[in-house]
């Protein structure tokens, strides 16, 4: 198993927890306008088939029982494999440059961090975790071209993969569908909502899921052979799990 390292506190990540409100992407089944769940709930107690689970946020070497996600300069996760992932999947088509993380600037604003689950709304149960994070992407520091977010993700237990996927949803392209620039009731924000596509499976001891989200530049120029350059600057790391309690 990998061992795990302590994060380093950063400047460009700002934890403002706050109320539901909506992120102008699609709604999850059950709701009429796309909103986040809002707040820090790092772990919930739940029934389900007659056994007790407790799904929680992934520490990632945070001490305490409230851990919050991890802002990265590079993806680092040996789990998650950020860069051999992308490149297995989209290195024939698209170069990726890392810049190395923001230099002085923008910031990360997470807004809601918080497990959820619920039985109401299908005969099936959904749960996981509501990531959502607004932020400056520093268009006046020079950051110019198409901005979008880059998911790699890995899932483990249930249905899910051990592998490792660029969350992409399918598309021809590596970026990921539910973030960037989108209006809000006339306000034009960028930001990244993870928690749109619920987890409709059957409960297994042991589920987990983990990724890293950067945010990257569509620079609309080439290579010297012929790939469309994209620029990675810095990210975010979160997850979450579910574990069987015993009574």
């Amino acid at each position: 198993m990998q061992k795990a390292t302590v994060p380093k506190p950063s400047a460009h990540l700002v934890l403002n927890y706050r109320e539901s409100r909506p992120h102008g992407w699609p709604a999850r089944p059950g709701q009429t306008v796309g909103a986040t769940i809002g707040g820090h709930t790092a772990a919930r107690d739940f029934e389900r088939n007659g056994k007790s689970y407790r799904i929680s946020l992934l520490p990632f070497g945070q001490a305490g029982d409230s851990p919050h996600p991890v802002y990265e300069d590079v993806p680092t996760d040996a789990a998650i494999d950020f860069k051999r992932t992308l490149a297995k999947a989209f290195g024939a088509y698209y170069s990726f440059k890392y810049v190395g993380g923001f230099h002085g600037g923008p910031a990360f604003d997470v807004q809601s961090y918080s497990v959820f689950t619920d039985q109401d709304t299908s005969p099936d149960l959904s749960y996981g975790a509501d990531l959502y994070v607004v932020c400056d992407p520093g268009l006046r520091q020079g950051v110019h071209g198409t901005l979008r977010w880059i998911q790699v993700a890995r899932r483990i237990g249930a249905a899910g993969s051990s592998e490792s996927y660029v969350d992409n949803v399918g598309r021809p392209n590596p970026f990921y569908k539910y973030g960037g620039r989108t209006s809000i009731y006339g306000d034009q924000v960028f930001n990244f909502v993870y928690g749109i596509v619920p987890d409709m499976t059957s409960v297994l001891s042991d589920v987990q899921f983990m990724a890293e989200a950067f945010l990257v530049q569509d620079t609309g120029t080439t290579s010297a052979t012929g790939k469309a350059v994209v620029n990675v600057f810095a990210g975010i790391k979160y997850g979450w799990q579910v574990q069987e309690r015993q009574r």
